[in-house]
């Protein structure tokens, strides 16, 4: 009978004996999203308190301020700028490995450094999606701190809001620019730059038709179906997507979310930035902990606005 290197294999399966050695490749694929693109897109600002407070204060409306000659001076009302403040979450990680495990050779790194950078771009996620997505808590002993993220920012605007809480309503370019013109229809010092949108509408975005012109030569074979900067009247909108903008089940139903942000009114605080600390060992193991506190700083929650419940629109051709 001939030796065949089948032989050296049990059926389908890795090499089980002989002498034929493994080849394994030092990188780890990983296929879930790291893409932060609020984090990295805002500034960051150094913290010392768990309590952070902001001050604004507004003018009073225009007018024709139009008096008599010779007119008496007389006492108007003035108003103090307003308090408002967020709490500073903390975000922790926590891990083991054996001493089995740091013994025993492996291909690509030590598993104590892979298993704590892993953990760190875990944690780094998260704070991302409270960024977005994070509801206010006062915190208590036995009840955590957390910080209100964009959309409960936005969702808890006093007075003429300029986030809408939708019931269905199909995402169009218009509904688009109508929720930008809120922002100068109230005459605020408010120019978003930026718009978050989950892979729904980013579709619906990337398929507005209104003046879009897409020269692509012919002889490439090329079809281009993305927007990622619109302009209108009211200022130009860098498009991102992001994954932790609430999105609804299937495209045909409501509840996908879009805020706008002007970056100037918006900052990520850190009391603590993310830290590793290597644990004293506990039995055969070392241990770590990754340790990050932080918090979403807004100079007045009406720097950004948009709204949740819409409807994508796909297939406008």
């Amino acid at each position: 009978m001939a030796l065949v290197t089948w032989d050296e294999f049990t059926a389908g399966a890795r090499p089980q004996g002989g002498t034929i050695p493994e080849m394994v490749f030092a990188e780890v694929t990983n296929l879930v999203s790291r893409r932060r693109p609020l984090m990295s897109s805002l500034s960051t600002a150094g913290l010392n308190t768990l309590y952070p407070e902001l001050l604004s204060d507004s003018l009073s409306t225009r007018g024709h301020n139009a008096f008599i000659e010779g007119v008496v001076a007389t006492d108007q009302a003035l108003t103090q700028p307003t308090r408002h403040f967020t709490h500073v979450q903390s975000f922790a990680k926590w891990g083991y490995v054996s001493d089995e495990q740091r013994l025993v050779r492996h291909i690509n790194e030590d598993p104590f450094v892979y298993q704590s950078r892993k953990k760190m771009m875990e944690l780094l996620n998260d704070v991302e999606h409270t960024l977005h997505r994070g509801s206010s808590a006062t915190g208590a002993t036995s009840a955590a701190r957390q910080f209100n993220g964009l959309l409960n920012v936005f969702s808890g605007q006093s007075g003429t809001a300029t986030y809408t809480s939708s019931s269905g309503t199909t995402f169009t370019e218009e509904v688009l620019v109508d929720l930008l013109q809120a922002f100068g229809d109230q005459n605020l010092d408010v120019r978003p730059t930026q718009v978050y949108v989950n892979s729904w509408l980013k579709r619906t975005i990337s398929e507005f038709s209104t003046r879009v012109t897409r020269n692509v030569d012919a002889a490439a074979r090329r079809q281009e179906l993305i927007i990622e900067r619109h302009a209108s009247d009211f200022g130009d909108l860098d498009v991102m997507y992001s994954e932790d903008q609430l999105k609804s089940a299937t495209k045909t139903t409501q509840g996908n979310s879009i805020c706008f942000v002007d970056p100037g009114y918006f900052r990520v605080g850190w009391l603590r930035p993310p830290t590793i600390e290597q644990l004293p060992r506990d039995g055969l193991r070392d241990r770590f902990q990754i340790n990050a506190q932080v918090t979403l700083l807004y100079d007045h929650e009406k720097g950004g606005g948009g709204g949740e419940g819409f409807v994508p629109y796909i297939g406008q051709a």
